[in-house]
């Protein structure tokens, strides 16, 4: 709450009010008018008292009408009530973060650990079932029949994973290419840059970009990632980054676990519990970034709706079968 001074005619009119903000956006309300001329201090420290709550109550208004309105860019691409259910969800969890002791923390992200790294791992080919990847990571125990580059796939995952629950980093260049390179430790050697070869995807519909201009479209990304992280709904902006990430293959391999990893992480910043992109719908995932591909790179467009949606209902089903069940 603050007093400000207007001119006008020679006279000074004092009006009180109060500011708030979401995100980039500031929005200012008027408290009260409170006369002409100079107020001495005892009489504004009086007034400001009197309205502390009005001040109060009008400042948590500012703050809805700026969430709505953020709320409705979001609408283009979910549902009001799909809006409304991820922010029950994302207090939900921010609740179970603060009430739940480290160690039962530890285990709820075991478990979502587990099936996050078996299911994003099957959808590249690895032949681990969900029963092997736990044994693997919660016990130390490595399936019979089952090759070390496999095995590798499960606990790169698992650190990757890991990695960005603690430290939540910003994304830039030089995080992408350490993710990847995490994603791959002990198994391709091609890491620490971005490819410098064109590379295609078998059965894609999309071309991904050519050597030359890998870094460029991904510092284009960037860009946009940086430009719109504070005017997008988080789900839209991390569902939308993966489908561009995944159009440019900055990677020789592994560039659709990286893209998951970054899509959790945009996720975790914004305090919204992480998703798994289920194997078992593996045609649905890649129809959805496929529907997007007419898309530039520094485009939000109506075609990206359908990655967006899907990444709802796998935030909807991961929540549900992990996180919901503890704390």
């Amino acid at each position: 709450m603050y007093l400000e001074r207007k001119t006008i005619g020679g006279e000074i009119y004092n009006y009180l009010k109060v500011s708030a903000r979401h995100k980039e956006k500031v929005r200012t309300k008027s408290i009260a008018y409170l006369g002409k001329g100079i107020l001495p201090k005892e009489q504004l420290k009086k007034e400001m008292d009197k309205y502390r709550l009005k001040a109060e109550m009008a400042k948590k208004q500012a703050v809805e009408e700026l969430m709505l309105e953020a709320d409705k860019k979001a609408e283009k691409f979910l549902e009001p009530e799909q809006l409304k259910k991820i922010s029950e969800i994302k207090e939900e969890f921010g609740k179970k973060l603060k009430g739940t002791d480290e160690k039962l923390k530890q285990d709820m992200f075991n478990d979502f650990i587990t099936l996050y790294a078996y299911n994003t791992n099957a959808i590249e080919g690895n032949t681990f079932t969900l029963k092997d990847t736990d044994l693997l990571l919660n016990k130390g125990i490595t399936p019979q029949g089952k090759s070390l580059r496999e095995a590798n796939d499960q606990l790169n995952a698992r650190e990757v994973f890991e990695f960005i629950l603690k430290e939540k980093p910003s994304i830039t260049h030089e995080l992408i290419i350490k993710i990847n390179s995490m994603v791959l430790k002990n198994i391709d050697q091609r890491i620490g840059a971005y490819r410098s070869h064109n590379v295609r995807v078998f059965g894609a519909r999309f071309e991904t970009s050519s050597a030359e201009y890998v870094r460029i479209d991904m510092e284009i990304l960037l860009k946009w990632y940086r430009k719109n992280k504070n005017r997008l709904h988080p789900l839209v902006l991390a569902a939308v980054f993966h489908h561009k990430f995944e159009r440019i293959h900055p990677f020789y391999d592994g560039n659709g676990r990286t893209g998951r990893i970054l899509l959790n992480l945009i996720l975790l910043q914004n305090w919204i519990p992480p998703l798994i992109v289920p194997d078992a719908q593996r045609k649905k995932y890649y129809d959805a970034l496929d529907t997007a591909d007419s898309a530039g790179i520094d485009k939000l467009q109506p075609e990206h709706k359908a990655i967006v949606v899907f990444c709802y209902y796998c935030l909807l089903k991961a929540y549900n079968t992990v996180f919901k069940r503890w704390g």
